[in-house]
C-alpha cells in the first residue's frame, strides 16, 4: 500500500520522554476536528462490535509483554498496529480528517527489532501493508532533556536491565537512527521540543494544517 487517497496522515515521533503525548493532549483542544491515534490503551478502545477486545486493551498487559515468547510478543505488537491502523486511522482519512499518530508502527517496530531480533522479521511486511503517512513531524528534543523528563526508564525504554542514563542513550539513539531510516524520503517538519508547551502546541498544529493545505487536503478546511 503505497499512498492515501483521503485526508491526511501525520507521524509524531521522537524519543522517550519527548512530551510526544503531552504535546498531542494540548494539540487536541486546538484541533478538536483531527483525529489523534497511538498504541496506547486508552486510544485503542472501545472498538464498536469487537467488545470482545476491550478488555483485553483496557488492561493493556504491559507489564507481561517482556515474558512473551518471541513470537508470541511480535505477534501482539502487529495485532495492536492493525487495530489502530483498521479501526481508528483509516476510518478518519476515510471521513477526510487530519490524523496524527503517535509513532504509527515505525517506533514500535525500531524497538522490536533491538528487543526481539530472533522474530521482528514478523514486522518486515508492514512497510508493504500501510500507506506512507503524507508528513512526519519529528519532535527534537536532546536526550539528555528526555531522560530528565522521563524520569526511570521502563524495560521498553532501554535494551536490557541496565537503567542508567548511558544505556538509555544508546538505545533511544539506535532507535532513532532506525527510524530515520524507515522514514527516509517522506515529507518531514521538525519542532523544537524545548519551546514553552502551550507555543510549541500551537506551532504543530499551524505546522501541520499548513502543508496539509497546501496539498489541496479538504480536511484541512474542516474546522469549528
Amino acid at each position: 500500500m503505497d499512498s492515501i487517497s483521503n485526508g491526511f496522515l501525520a507521524v509524531l515521533l521522537g524519543p522517550d520522554g519527548a512530551g510526544k503525548t503531552t504535546l498531542t493532549t494540548r494539540m487536541k483542544s486546538l484541533a478538536p476536528e483531527w483525529r489523534f491515534t497511538s498504541l496506547q490503551p486508552e486510544d485503542l478502545y472501545p472498538i464498536e462490535r469487537l467488545e470482545c477486545y476491550n478488555w483485553a486493551l483496557q488492561t493493556h498487559p504491559r507489564e507481561y509483554v517482556q515474558h512473551m515468547a518471541p513470537m508470541v510478543r511480535t505477534s501482539y505488537f502487529l495485532h495492536i498496529i492493525a487495530l489502530e491502523w483498521e479501526y481508528h486511522i483509516r476510518p478518519a482519512l476515510a471521513e477526510n480528517r487530519i490524523v496524527l499518530s503517535d509513532s504509527y508502527w515505525y517506533r514500535p517496530a525500531a524497538k522490536e527489532f533491538i528487543h526481539n531480533p530472533s522474530s521482528s522479521s514478523i514486522l518486515d511486511g508492514l512497510a508493504d501493508l500501510l500507506p506512507e503517512p503524507d508528513l512526519i513531524v519529528w519532535l527534537d528534543v536532546p536526550l539528555e532533556e528526555a531522560w530528565r523528563r522521563n524520569g526511570p526508564p521502563t524495560v521498553f525504554e532501554v535494551a536490557g536491565d541496565d537503567t542508567t542514563y548511558p544505556a538509555f542513550a544508546d538505545f533511544q539513539q539506535r532507535v532513532l537512527e532506525d527510524l530515520h531510516d524507515q522514514v527516509k524520503g517522506i515529507p518531514q517538519m521538525v519542532l523544537d521540543g524545548t519551546m514553552a508547551a502551550d507555543e510549541l502546541a500551537r506551532s504543530a498544529v499551524d505546522g501541520i494544517r499548513t502543508i496539509a493545505e497546501s496539498r489541496g487536503t479538504r480536511a484541512a478546511d474542516d474546522r469549528k
